[in-house]
């Protein structure tokens, strides 16, 4: 019995750009026409849109100042709000590293730091392939992607938008914290 083997390219990485860093009025796209989220935000919460859909809600981040910041997916069934610290917990990873646990209804996923402004996504149970890469610099070079998923991650997207922007929004916070703590402008 003869047997054969076909090769299949695999489907390449899709990068995602934001239309500008600030997150104030941002659009999250593939391609320049095809907006696919739309992010605002005001003090007390970071709402994300579909780009393609008018009035259709991904997601919301509610900001607080003495309870835990909470996310709301508005299409979900079941419980649809969840602490942000539980959702994307912080969590101690081999060899010392810090990282998160995002859950999600595709089971865990890891969110691990590359450098300060980097960090790649791992389903739990592959430590060693990244699903997505993601760049949480406060400016972003033009033709910089904010970050990149691997053709796999597609079905994750939507979760993995909200954790970029909860991410994102971490580290601008840090960064702001350190440039006041040194005295450097804060904008």
């Amino acid at each position: 019995m003869d047997s054969s083997v076909t090769l299949v390219n695999p489907v390449p990485p899709t990068p995602y750009f934001l239309s500008n860093t600030t997150l104030k009025d941002a659009v999250i796209y593939a391609h320049p026409a095809i907006p696919l989220y739309k992010v605002t935000s005001d003090s007390k919460q970071i709402r994300i849109s579909d780009g393609s859909t008018s009035g259709r809600t991904i997601a919301v981040l509610h900001r607080r100042e003495l309870l835990p910041n909470t996310v709301s997916f508005t299409e979900r069934k079941g419980r649809s709000q969840f602490s942000v610290q539980k959702w994307l917990r912080k969590t101690k990873l081999p060899g010392g590293f810090s990282g998160y646990i995002m859950q999600t209804s595709f089971g865990p996923y890891i969110w691990k730091s590359v450098s300060r402004h980097r960090q790649k996504v791992y389903a739990n149970h592959d430590p060693n392939t990244h699903i997505a890469s993601f760049y949480l610099h406060q400016t972003l070079s033009h033709g910089t992607p904010a970050f990149v998923l691997e053709s796999g991650a597609e079905p994750l997207r939507d979760d993995l938008v909200v954790a970029y922007l909860i991410q994102r929004h971490r580290i601008m916070m840090e960064d702001r914290a350190l440039n006041l703590f040194a005295g450097l402008p804060t904008n």
